[in-house]
């Protein structure tokens, strides 16, 4: 990340998770297709690790230590409710359609956010948590 800065690697990788996806729309039977869709398959994963430490790296970067346990939890919490989300309306597009027309929607819904995506700034100085103050004690 160093020699390419964080930008143009967030920006990459970014992309590069999410171009797969529109692949298992056009897979076909038989081996070639199962050998398609580990390809595709592996292609999303070595991309996803690729991706998530860079995001990870960045927003805990943007966020002020005092916050990171609540960022990480929110974090978490909101990546699994929109896991769900996706997955119930992905599944139910599936049953009004058929599977091929929601894996297209999918992968064309999932090319949008990184050209959409806010350009990373360069982190900003948080200010120092205040210390408590200690207690006086009236002996």
């Amino acid at each position: 990340m160093a020699r390419h800065g964080q930008r143009a690697v967030f920006r990459a990788v970014g992309t590069l998770r999410v171009v797969w996806l529109i692949g298992l729309a056009f897979v076909g039977p038989g081996v070639v297709g199962l050998v398609t869709v580990i390809a595709i398959e592996l292609a999303i994963i070595v991309n996803m690790s690729l991706y998530t430490p860079v995001l990870a790296t960045y927003r805990l970067e943007h966020t002020p230590g005092h916050l990171v346990a609540r960022t990480l939890s929110a974090w978490s919490i909101g990546q699994q409710a929109a896991i769900a989300l996706c997955t119930a309306l992905g599944g139910l597009l599936a049953s009004r359609t058929d599977p091929r027309t929601a894996l297209a929607v999918a992968g064309l819904l999932a090319l949008a956010p990184p050209p959409a995506a806010p350009r990373p700034h360069p982190p900003r100085p948080h200010p120092p948590r205040p210390e408590p103050t200690p207690a006086r004690s009236d002996a």
